[in-house]
């Protein structure tokens, strides 16, 4: 009786802390998932549509054609937009976003530092400072 008990103990314990243990998610990283997808599956890429613009606390009236405007963040760090600029995207911290454009003739590299106001499944919101004060990007999500 006491075998059985002590094996039955073991198999107990040996469950308890065989079980797997879930990762904890950054926000940095729970924000990358929003951005690019998560990796799995056919969720590698996200591509985001442009929606809104205001520059220093005004309305900017978009073109038909501004409005078709789009980036796409790939999961793997790939960045591309529609008016054809390819490069990098990085967010070492949540609600900083780092891209990384290369110029295709000069291999000249620019980056941009914004500010993530809002992320979420369906809207993009970033913010960064330019020549005539603070531009407002707005984009909801295309796919």
């Amino acid at each position: 009786m006491k075998a059985f008990k002590f094996l039955f103990t073991v198999c107990v314990m040996l469950s308890l802390f065989s079980c797997a243990k879930e990762a904890i998610t950054t926000d940095a990283d729970f924000q990358k998932n929003l951005l690019s997808g998560t990796g799995n599956f056919q969720n590698t890429e996200h591509i985001w549509r442009f929606d809104s613009l205001i520059i220093a606390g005004a309305p900017v009236k978009l073109t038909a054609i501004e409005k078709t405007y789009t980036k796409t963040f790939s999961r793997l760090g790939a960045y591309k937009d529609s008016d054809g600029y390819a490069g990098t995207w990085d967010m070492s911290t949540a609600n900083k976003l780092n891209i990384t454009t290369i110029n295709s003739f000069t291999n000249a590299k620019t980056v941009y530092a914004y500010d993530i106001t809002t992320l979420n499944a369906a809207q993009l919101q970033i913010k960064i400072t330019g020549t005539k004060g603070v531009y407002q990007y707005f984009f909801v999500i295309a796919n």
